[in-house]
């Protein structure tokens, strides 16, 4: 894997992965494992240990330096997926009845693909947004900042990015009600 063989990792996820689920299992709590299981998180793990190779960034010398990156990576996998779901169920306001359909297209994507389809639908979610601002917008209302704080970050007016903002929902609610392709 080191040496960039993508193969090695994908058979390496396949061999170890019902002990990497095991570990992430006992990580779950109750209101997560609503949300998603073990495999949803090791498919997530499987594609970013992928690109971790494919780039050239496994630096691991040892088994146990494998391990600990693999733990870091199922660790990540699952607060950031956790973190977009809670998120999602947390919107109150105008904002609700988008957050509802994102969530529940992230949740029809997950079970019909096999590859953490929620990771992916969010990343063609981001891709449908022509403009970068566009894309940092959704970025950052995702992860929980406000309108305010956005602003900030993309450096243009609260009431820009509140303008924009309805743009973007406008652009994906046909997405959202799409059937997952």
């Amino acid at each position: 894997m080191r040496g960039g063989d993508r193969g090695a990792a994908a058979e390496f996820v396949m061999r170890y992965g019902s002990r990497i689920r095991r570990r992430i299992r006992g990580k779950l709590g109750p209101s997560i494992r609503r949300l998603f299981d073990s495999l949803e998180i090791l498919s997530t793990l499987g594609r970013r240990l992928d690109l971790y190779v494919m780039s050239g960034r496994l630096q691991a010398s040892n088994e146990a330096q494998l391990w600990s990156l693999v733990g870091k990576m199922a660790d990540r996998a699952l607060i950031d997926k956790a973190r977009v779901f809670k998120r999602l169920q947390a919107v109150e306001r105008e904002d609700s009845q988008f957050a509802q359909a994102l969530a529940s297209r992230l949740r029809i994507v997950d079970g019909t693909q096999p590859m953490g389809g929620a990771e992916l639908e969010i990343d063609n979610c981001l891709r449908a947004l022509d403009d970068g601002v566009d894309r940092q917008i959704l970025s950052l209302w995702l992860a929980g900042e406000t309108h305010l704080t956005i602003s900030e970050v993309v450096s243009i007016g609260p009431d820009a990015v509140y303008k924009r903002w309805e743009r973007i929902k406008s652009q994906l609610r046909e997405r959202l009600v799409a059937a997952p392709s």
